[in-house]
């Protein structure tokens, strides 16, 4: 009868007291504009076809290949996007970063997108116009970047909305 009890006892789940109904946020999203972490640079091609050769270079920083594609330099793009700017480590997909255009930027704010991922991903950590939420594996980031845009015959600086998720160790290194 004692084991029974035990084994009953041991079935039933624990609860913690203060949290009640409280469950833990899911895993951060490791796909973003059609593109997850973990493609190889064959896959992403497929699904951005490249209409001209994509430049390169090496961060010496986790030494990953990065690549800045603009919206005319492949076939099929992002709505809302003006660039992506991937890294590969090992031959596979560490980094995806969006940077939307003027239209989009306009239409949701960096701070719009925070709080619509934080019905998800709960509270952010913040700093600024900066948010992000972080799991074992994976870094979501939200932010403000600053492009350069050809206007009216001169080149002046815009705020655009970025987003980016990226494998958590890329996200961490100082090197």
């Amino acid at each position: 009868m004692l084991r029974f009890f035990l084994a009953a006892l041991l079935a039933v789940p624990a609860f913690a007291g203060d949290d009640e109904g409280a469950y833990p946020p899911p895993p951060v999203q490791r796909a973003l504009v059609s593109l997850e972490l973990g493609d190889r640079s064959k896959e992403v091609q497929l699904v951005y076809p490249p209409a001209r050769k994509w430049t390169s270079y090496i961060d010496p920083r986790g030494r990953v290949t990065r690549y800045r594609i603009e919206r005319d330099w492949a076939t099929k793009f992002p709505v809302g996007a003006e660039v992506l700017l991937l890294g590969f480590k090992d031959g596979r997909l560490a980094d995806i970063q969006v940077i939307y255009d003027a239209q989009h930027s306009r239409q949701k704010t960096a701070e719009d997108l925070a709080r619509e991922l934080s019905l998800t991903y709960g509270e952010p950590e913040r700093s600024g116009s900066n948010f992000a939420w972080t799991d074992d594996r994976t870094v979501l980031r939200v932010f403000l970047v600053e492009v350069s845009v050809f206007k009216d015959g001169e080149n002046i600086r815009e705020w655009r909305v970025s987003m980016e998720v990226l494998e958590k160790n890329l996200h961490t290194r100082v090197d």
